[in-house]
């Protein structure tokens, strides 16, 4: 089993009140500044990091660790704090700050500021080891969204009605609001695919919950579970986390400023065995082979039982035709400002919009990759594996190199996001070398291996017995498909005859 996590973003409804605007506002103020006094706590008592805990590992070896998350917490609160125990803290909270703020926003701080802390001391420990080679690490100010956990939000009852896209509702979380806390409605867009995850992670979160009571109630007060109750209690299908608001500029919203909700979601799923071991319990189980492009960015085929049952293809032309012509735009600024500075970026909206362009793309093509996989039941993904990047033989122009560059590297793009959301589903990725997958033909026996003709984009047999001319794509995905069950032959390599050395003219 392993868990897995994805994050959809909820934006909220530009015409917000400014009354709530301001409490978001105020609130991440606070919030931040909580994390910044927290941070300078732990500053203050590194040799709690360092210190070693004895525990008893599972086949009762004794073995030392470091401080836990919840451990490092309970020392936080103990000594900033004021609690009967405690009456009199040492590096007292609530000395600037408005007394009453919610638990679970304070422990949510902590915990983010004991991992900024961890990590810059981390860091600065390699530095020293290293020979203080470089900048010293520097920990830096918070400017951190705020983090609102479970008690903090209310979720509303969605309505699963499919007639609705897109709809305006409101989730209520827990701001410093007209000088108290209280729970604030907030206006959000939700698309219907978040309407549909939210809905069934409300009825998992009910399912775990009353799982758990159960479980709870025939076991004894601290009797562990067994591992059987544990898998009931795990997740099965997507459950949200504790959600984070987001404050990021924006001149087309009021004030410059605009807000999003970014929610996560969990789920576990089972671990994909490896592709030897599944080859060998099924050599004709559903798999899926794709062979990466530019005027053509994917080339699909569904294979089940040997057989070809269902082709794709995504055509990625006019993406490389709008890159090209940016790229232009692109070097003629650059002829007309002269010689560019060191260190600056120059046209930064047009390659903001460049790299904006393919990682839509990457994302989309990757999306579509893994539904396909998900429609056919593929168990696996067989993609080309990628080298470096060679720069053409021919000429071109500048913008055509750059341009030739970034289509090699959406290809990088694309495997990555294909390797991601496949395993989110169970989906194995694998890759296999991509030579000569579009010059043998995939219908010819073994014991013919001549490369064939490919003229541009068209591939034909050379195989005097057999007439066969298909897309080169189309061909390259069929050859992976072959590379997967390693029945691909490679061309033959014909030993050169000895020829008899020229005999050289005598004058």
């Amino acid at each position: 089993m392993a868990m897995v996590t994805k994050t959809i973003k909820l934006g909220v409804h530009r015409e917000i009140h400014e009354i709530k605007r301001q409490a978001i506002l105020h609130t991440q103020t606070l919030y931040n500044r909580v994390i910044a006094f927290y941070m300078d706590f732990f500053v203050a008592h590194l040799s709690v990091l360092d210190e070693k805990v004895a525990y008893t590992k599972k086949n009762g070896e004794q073995a030392e660790r470091n401080w836990t998350n919840q451990e490092l917490l309970t020392f936080a609160e103990v000594h900033t704090l004021s609690t009967k125990a405690h009456p009199h803290p040492i590096w007292p909270l609530y000395t600037s700050l408005p007394e009453g703020m919610p638990t679970d926003l304070r422990r949510a701080a902590i915990n983010h500021a004991n991992g900024k802390v961890k990590g810059w001391y981390t860091l600065l420990q390699q530095w020293e080891e290293g020979g203080k080679k470089g900048g010293q690490p520097q920990l830096g100010e918070p400017n951190e969204p705020v983090t609102f956990y479970a008690s903090m939000v209310d979720y509303p009852e969605l309505d699963l009605s499919p007639q609705v896209k897109t709809q305006h509702t409101f989730i209520a979380v827990k701001l410093w609001y007209e000088g108290q806390w209280q729970m604030v409605p907030l206006p959000i867009v939700l698309p219907k695919y978040a309407q549909n995850t939210l809905a069934a992670s409300q009825e998992e979160s009910r399912r775990i919950k009353s799982e758990t009571e159960s479980i709870k109630a025939r076991k004894a007060p601290k009797e562990k579970l067994t591992s059987e109750e544990r898998a009931v209690l795990r997740p099965q299908v997507w459950v949200a986390l504790s959600l984070s608001i987001y404050v990021k500029r924006d001149k087309q919203y009021p004030n410059h400023t605009r807000f999003a909700l970014h929610v996560p979601f969990e789920k576990y799923i089972e671990t994909p065995k490896k592709a030897k071991d599944q080859l060998q319990l099924d050599s004709g189980l559903p798999v899926v082979t794709v062979d990466l492009g530019v005027n053509r960015l994917a080339v699909m085929g569904a294979f089940v039982n040997h057989e070809l049952i269902a082709t794709k293809f995504i055509h990625g032309g006019e993406l490389n035709h709008k890159r090209h012509l940016l790229l232009n735009v692109i070097n003629k600024k650059r002829a007309q400002s002269g010689r560019l500075q060191s260190g600056v970026q120059d046209n930064q909206a047009l390659w903001a919009k460049v790299r904006n362009m393919d990682d839509n793309a990457a994302r989309q093509v990757a999306r579509q990759i893994v539904n396909f996989a998900i429609e056919h039941d593929a168990h696996v993904i067989v993609l080309e594996y990628l080298r470096g990047y060679r720069a053409p033989k021919e000429k071109m122009s500048r913008s055509g190199r750059k341009n030739h560059k970034r289509a090699y590297w959406l290809r990088g793009q694309i495997m990555e996001w294909v390797r991601d959301l496949a395993f989110r589903e169970g989906i194995l990725t694998v890759e296999r070398n991509p030579a000569y997958t579009s010059q043998m033909c995939p219908h010819c026996q073994a014991e013919y291996r001549h490369v064939g003709v490919r003229i541009k984009h068209t591939f034909t047999c050379s195989n005097p017995n057999h007439h066969y001319g298909a897309d080169a794509d189309f061909v390259g995905m069929m050859n992976l498909y072959r590379k997967w069950q390693r029945t691909f032959s490679y061309p033959s390599k014909k030993s050169k005859k000895d020829e008899p050395k020229p005999t050289q003219a005598i004058a």
